[in-house]
């Protein structure tokens, strides 16, 4: 049986484990809050389970997996959204990336969104939350 993912990040080197680990990750947009008197940010994501496989694995008519999985980040002081519609609550979008800098992490979307959390540090937890799903499709990075 496949262990639930459960991680967390407390420095940029964590943090680019997690962005690596929800790489091609599908975001509903209204599963995306961020509760201010908390200061937490939390979204539910399905990601693309690529730690169990080795490198070239896989067939063309391979089944791959996906799992909800919950990440939250805390201490954070607010959040800016850009080229995204808050009201637009039937969305997905897929995460690319997750980049930290000095004051602030930015979570970058397809399509050129992205969410900007602002933040003296780092605080990320990432759990799977339940069991894992089939799927035949495999994100696709085509070489530029």
């Amino acid at each position: 049986m496949t262990r639930k993912l459960s991680l967390i990040a407390r420095d940029p080197e964590d943090l680019e484990v997690i962005s690596s680990i929800l790489q091609d990750a599908v975001v509903p947009v209204n599963e995306i809050t961020f509760i201010a008197e908390q200061n937490r940010f939390v979204l539910i994501a399905s990601r693309f389970c690529r730690e169990d496989r080795e490198e070239g694995e896989e067939t063309p008519n391979d089944v791959f997996e996906r799992v909800s999985c919950a990440v939250r980040f805390d201490r954070i002081g607010a959040v800016k959204r850009r080229n995204l519609d808050p009201a637009r609550l039937t969305g997905v979008l897929s995460l690319l990336a997750i980049r930290p800098e000095a004051g602030y992490i930015d979570l970058v979307f397809s399509g050129g969104g992205a969410i900007r959390l602002i933040a003296d540090e780092i605080a990320c937890r990432i759990d799977d939350l339940d069991l894992r799903w089939p799927t035949r499709l495999k994100p696709d990075h085509p070489e530029s």
